[in-house]
């Protein structure tokens, strides 16, 4: 079995100062690298908090034998992300690995989206990654390698509480990652620069005040610790990555890939509504009633759409 290490290497990680940042933290300095612990002291509302849990992380890290620096700038803010990189080469000399972690849950209700909120959440979850992987891409590239572990939801599949509370800004984001992910493998798949994204599913002090008294809470808090997606993420982190551009779902000891599919569906060259609506069996595909899926394909790219109009037998003849 390959030891998955980080040797030599130097990451950042983002929103570190507890949950599943802090693991992601304490798990890559283990493992022999040299870690930024960027924290911006805020709750999950995004509001000031007092503590500096930055450092508190980095004196756990050096407590076990590890190295570390704190960081307590913004993601949020262009001029922070470009501080929090620059902190990783003036500290340690390289910056290889960036684990976008940092989060904040405090949407609108949707009679008011997009409100208050919406840009909280674009600033912090979508355009904070953007601006972190922005800001380290010119030392990728120069050494022709990174690695970029970016945090989704699987609120991204759709967030609607029983009740009808609308998380709708932190949805649209996450989503938004995903994206976001896509289009960083694609523009790295020549630079040996790999970028993935995690849909962890952990207790901490974002998902308890949603749940308090239930089952769930209960199974969450026995089943699903920050550690189990810290542990799985590290294969992304690492030299040894075998995948990019993909996204996966992560909790309690279980790693899987999530896959953007379509089946052929029904297809037409004289398509009609109501030819549609006769056929809409082959429109949704092969499912059971546990949403087991047969005959479908992995949507890979935007170009895999003509493949799959060929093979469903529109403009077939036509070499493209």
């Amino acid at each position: 079995m390959t030891d998955v290490r980080f040797d030599d290497r130097v990451a950042l990680v983002t929103g570190a100062g507890g949950g599943i940042g802090r693991a992601h933290a304490l798990s890559l300095a283990e493992r022999g690298a040299k870690v930024v612990v960027n924290d911006y002291a805020v709750n999950i509302k995004g509001d000031s908090e007092p503590d500096d849990r930055a450092q508190a992380v980095v004196d756990e890290i050096r407590a076990l034998g590890g190295v570390a620096a704190a960081n307590r700038d913004s993601v949020a803010d262009a001029t922070g992300a470009q501080a929090m990189v620059q902190q990783a080469i003036d500290e340690f000399g390289r910056i290889d690995v960036i684990v976008n972690n940092a989060g904040i849950n405090a949407s609108d209700k949707i009679e008011n989206e997009p409100g208050p909120a919406y840009q909280q959440h674009m600033s912090v979850h979508l355009e904070g990654q953007l601006m972190t992987v922005r800001a380290a891409w010119p030392y990728f590239e120069r050494q022709n390698y990174g690695r970029i572990v970016n945090t989704s939801s699987a609120a991204a599949l759709g967030f609607v509480q029983p009740d009808g509370t609308w998380y709708g800004s932190y949805a649209i984001a996450k989503g938004g990652v995903l994206a976001a992910t896509r289009q960083m493998a694609g523009a790295g798949a020549g630079l040996n620069i790999k970028a993935n994204a995690i849909l962890p599913l952990a207790i901490s002090r974002m998902v308890s005040p949603l749940i308090p008294g239930t089952s769930v809470l209960d199974y969450m808090e026995r089943h699903t610790g920050p550690e189990h997606v810290a542990l799985a993420a590290a294969v992304l982190a690492s030299e040894q990555c075998p995948s990019t551009g993909q996204a996966f779902s992560v909790s309690g000891g279980r790693m899987a890939v999530l896959v953007f599919a379509s089946p052929l569906g029904y297809a037409d060259p004289e398509l009609t509504p109501e030819k549609v609506l006769e056929n809409w069996g082959q429109v949704m595909g092969e499912q059971d009633k546990e949403h087991q899926l047969l005959n479908y394909y992995e949507a890979v790219d935007n170009a895999f759409e003509y493949t799959l109009l060929q093979r469903a037998g529109i403009g077939a003849e036509i070499a493209l």
